[in-house]
């Protein structure tokens, strides 16, 4: 995996401090994104809006032994909830659901397992499956 720090882009104090991506299923794609995160210290507001395919294995693989302590808010589809114990600083925490994906369990084991006590604002949906019906 390539190093990100060493580059310019770690180097620029004024690059990226919002990042809002799509995550699509890849091996070798996550690591590099994960590469990205580390190298950017002033990124503060990470949304990942869309993911396509099973990603919580291959993502909890690409952050072992990552920490993002610069990373303040997060926007997350319930999906992404290994990247949670990781950003331990985080101070609010999103989780955005569609029409095909719902909250889980694992969203809210992930906060409590790390223990992210930094966490001012928790904003997860409430609504099961079958409570909204169409008329």
């Amino acid at each position: 995996m390539p190093s990100f720090a060493s580059t310019s882009i770690g180097a620029d104090p004024t690059l990226c401090r919002f990042m809002t991506v799509c995550l699509m299923l890849g091996d070798s794609v996550l690591p590099l994104f994960v590469g990205c995160l580390e190298a950017l210290p002033n990124l503060h507001t990470l949304e990942i809006g869309q993911v396509y395919g099973s990603i919580e294995i291959p993502l909890k693989n690409a952050l072992e032994g990552v920490k993002l302590p610069q990373i303040k808010t997060l926007i997350l589809p319930p999906s992404v909830h290994p990247l949670l114990p990781h950003c331990c600083d985080a101070e609010d925490v999103v989780c955005v659901v569609g029409r095909k994906t719902i909250f889980s369990d694992e969203f809210l084991e992930s906060l409590v397992s790390n223990q992210n006590s930094q966490i001012e604002r928790l904003a997860i949906p409430l609504v099961s499956r079958g409570t909204l019906s169409r008329k």
